[in-house]
């Protein structure tokens, strides 16, 4: 598709970046071509047709609860990560697009590093809330460079389940329990400080109506989660990539799910190592990349 360019539609302003740091999360508005977004659509879906591509949160909620909700969900949560592994538009996008200078220019990075990309989407009348987490919890790595960003295909609002931000959170030096995503309880085996409760009239909450061509960039210690989708016809599809910069390190937590390359069996990494160009996790901006062109 034509016009995959690698340049945001603008500069990521000054009051931007130092918002990301005070408050652990910034709205960019109108930054990312909507064509970036189009190139989405059709891996997205193919991926969520495929049972085998993606996790049926809806289904976890009832499993790992032992027992049927009260109120049956016409939708589904479904979700799924490192499609980009697989699927060359998802790499592309995680790679080319304006998103690394973006995380860059927020971290004030060197260089940056992919780390995982997931696929995240609420169908119409979706009832499963996504509880709230941290997601550095889920991550092997431990530094103040590492980001998500939250990239949506469709109008996002309250009704259709925005994702709601404690600000200021990043700034508690806790790691949390990790849980399982659709309940508070925290994954076996895991450790870490347990998530606290966040009253849903929070004044530090802070939710955002998006438009494709949005983005949200939150920091990785940043607690959030988000409501149902209480459309009857509006899905929210979504992509999130994260991403680490200078001075992150691998840091293995027990009981959270690793990936190949966390295994010394897979020319592995220990914890401690510093995170460089790895086919696992490889470098995909540095400045002298953009400079050189």
């Amino acid at each position: 598709m034509s016009g995959l360019t690698a340049e945001p539609l603008r500069a990521v302003t000054e009051e931007e970046v130092a918002a990301f740091w005070r408050d652990g999360v910034v709205h960019l508005t109108a930054i990312i071509p909507t064509t970036w977004i189009e190139s989405l659509v059709e891996p997205v879906d193919t991926t969520i047709a495929n049972p085998a591509a993606t996790t049926d949160m809806t289904d976890l909620h009832r499993i790992v609860t032992a027992q049927e909700p009260a109120q049956v969900s016409k939708g589904r949560f479904l979700s799924g990560v490192d499609h980009w592994l697989h699927e060359p538009a998802f790499r592309a996008f995680a790679a080319t697009s304006p998103l690394p200078v973006i995380a860059a220019t927020l971290m004030n990075a060197e260089r940056i590093h992919l780390y995982e990309d997931s696929v995240l989407v609420k169908e119409p009348e979706t009832i499963e809330v996504t509880a709230f987490h941290q997601d550095l919890s889920y991550f092997h790595l431990e530094g103040e460079r590492i980001c998500t960003v939250w990239v949506p295909l469709d109008p996002v609002t309250n009704e259709t389940g925005a994702v709601a931000y404690l600000r200021g959170s990043h700034k508690s030096g806790l790691v949390h329990q990790p849980n399982w995503f659709v309940v508070d309880d925290p994954l076996p085996g895991t450790t870490g400080t347990p998530i606290p409760h966040v009253a849903d009239n929070d004044p530090q909450l802070v939710r955002f109506a998006m438009e494709p061509g949005d983005v949200v960039v939150h920091h990785a210690a940043t607690l959030h989660g988000a409501g149902p989708n209480k459309s009857t016809t509006s899905r929210r599809r979504a992509v999130s990539v994260r991403y680490c910069g200078d001075g992150v390190r691998h840091l293995i937590r027990p009981g959270t799910p690793t990936k190949a390359h966390h295994h010394s069996d897979h020319d592995g990494i220990r914890s401690g190592d510093p995170v460089i160009d790895h086919p696992g996790c490889p470098l995909v901006w540095k400045r002298t990349m953009r400079s050189e062109q």
